[in-house]
């Protein structure tokens, strides 16, 4: 059998996969991706938000995925639990993008391929054994063939397959969801005002969603509980019919239509798992965890969590004492990721379950609070928003915000009860020990926010009485940092108890 040896081997190659062997082939270490074939044409349409393009950046692939031909993604527009049309449009870091997952893929596969990761088509792991230096992967090809991949690092990327994940997931066995899809085309143009939104709009026993893919195609879904849906002896796409038929405005868009290709389904049931790290190996991605649908931030999450996961590796690779350290911040960010997006479902579920009473929506609202519960971490993660992470409610930094405008003179002071602590950090795409600054509202610690150092922050700040002036002090003993960035910082910085005013 042949054998090949690298340095890390990451089963998968979808967004998270991709993301950890792009960041690990950058910093010139041996990666081999290996995934069976091609996403299959009937691939889902993916929503990815704006925010996801500081991803793109940092992977070096922002270039490639706007020039790749994506259809633009201007926001969303929601009927939720008989409410009138909420739209979210898009702003402040411009518009985000609708792709078909096989063409997102494509972008990404050949992104890895130029930075010198060995990417394997074709090629199914069949057997993991572990040994005290390392792992050794037997795989197999399309053509029967055996391959055997030895490297210390494996990072499982397989999404819901699970490759080394099925052990120590925790599935959500209330909530048996599937997603039943199809793409229609409309030869004259959909409505004009939500041409490039993302439609979403909940039901009696269910809730809906259309992506655009093109002025004339859109796919569309529902989302059905297998328990509470007749689905024996039925067409799929009779049965997408007729859920779609339950709503009011996505039901309507469907004359002159055609469909586009057949129909397809997913399944979308919700899984966590016990632990998402352990020596030599990370659970990337899907595999690791599955978002529900609602949150519109699979892409994001994949990406975040295969990033982060290339800098764990990278870290354990080049500083074999900060492994342990590394693996645990891992654990517990998507731990955290977890537990924010189902907090934030929860609410979604509970206001549609007042409405409806359908046990669709009872058994979810009940099922993601107890999750919540159940899983540690803080209540607020908006770290996919800030790469470094800050575990901030974006209220409380917008409330701060408003303050520092409002006010004529900013007369700030450090908190006297700022304590400093150290803690594992991102610099320099590893993970590090650094000071961060700890007060009775934030008592898990901070540092940066948005590239800003808030420890020589809260040294500056009381030097200056405008906020101009701080900016300028700023940029002029650290990494000049822009205005928005800093007033980010500076805003976070009162919102975590670090600066103070004088009357507080």
């Amino acid at each position: 059998m042949n054998t090949r040896e690298f340095d890390a081997l990451i089963l998968g190659g979808g967004p998270a996969g991709a993301a950890a062997a792009m960041l690990l082939a950058q910093r010139s270490h041996r990666v081999a991706l290996v995934r069976p074939t091609n996403t299959p044409a009937g691939a889902l349409a993916e929503s990815i938000p704006p925010s996801t393009r500081r991803l793109f950046s940092e992977l070096g692939v922002l270039n490639a995925v706007d020039t790749a031909g994506f259809f633009r993604n201007n926001g969303n527009s929601v009927w939720w639990a008989n409410n009138e049309r909420r739209d979210e449009n898009f702003g402040g870091d411009g518009a985000g993008y609708h792709v078909d997952r096989t063409g997102l893929e494509r972008v990404f596969i050949t992104a890895t391929e130029a930075v010198g990761c060995s990417v394997l088509i074709g090629v199914s792991a069949r057997k993991a054994i572990k040994s005290e230096t390392g792992w050794k992967i037997t795989c197999e090809t399309e053509d029967g063939g055996m391959v055997e991949i030895e490297a210390p690092w494996v990072l499982d990327a397989t999404g819901r397959h699970g490759f080394l994940a099925r052990d120590v997931r925790k599935p959500d066995r209330s909530t048996t969801t599937i997603a039943i899809n199809q793409r229609f085309e409309k030869p004259a143009g959909w409505d004009e005002a939500t041409a490039n939104h993302t439609l979403v709009e909940s039901y009696q026993d269910g809730w809906a969603c259309s992506i655009p893919l093109s002025p004339t195609l859109r796919c569309f879904t529902a989302m059905v509980d297998q328990h509470h849906t007749e689905l024996e002896g039925r067409e799929v796409s009779g049965i997408l019919r007729d859920e779609l038929a339950k709503t009011t405005h996505l039901a309507s868009m469907f004359d002159h239509t055609n469909t586009a290709g057949g129909s397809w389904v997913c399944p979308a049931s919700l899984y966590h798992s016990r632990k998402y790290s352990r020596p030599g190996a990370l659970l990337v991605g899907d595999a690791g965890s599955c978002l529900d649908p609602l949150s519109s931030y699979g892409v994001k999450k994949a990406l975040a969590s295969g990033w982060l996961a290339g800098i764990v590796v990278h870290t354990a690779l080049i500083d074999k004492p900060m492994t342990d350290v590394a693996l645990d911040f891992f654990d517990n960010r998507e731990r955290s990721v977890y537990q924010s997006y189902r907090h934030r479902s929860a609410e979604f579920f509970e206001e549609a379950a007042s409405v409806y009473g359908h046990p669709y929506w009872t058994t979810r609202a009940e099922a993601a609070r107890a999750t919540v519960g159940a899983v540690s971490g803080p209540d607020d993660s908006d770290w996919l928003e800030d790469l470094d992470g800050t575990h901030i409610s974006v209220d409380l930094v917008q409330s701060a915000h408003e303050r520092i405008r409002s006010a004529e003179l900013l007369d700030s002071r450090a908190n006297p009860e700022l304590r400093v602590i150290k803690r594992p950090a991102i610099r320099s795409q590893r993970i590090v020990m650094k000071r961060h600054l700890m007060s009775d509202t934030h008592p898990i610690g901070i540092r940066y926010v948005r590239g800003v150092d808030l420890l020589r922050l809260v040294e500056l700040a009381p030097q200056f009485d405008q906020v101009p002036d701080i900016w300028n002090g700023y940029n002029e003993k650290e990494a000049p940092v822009s205005l928005h960035d800093f007033l980010v910082g500076l805003s976070t910085a009162f919102a975590t108890g670090l600066l103070v005013h004088p009357d507080q």
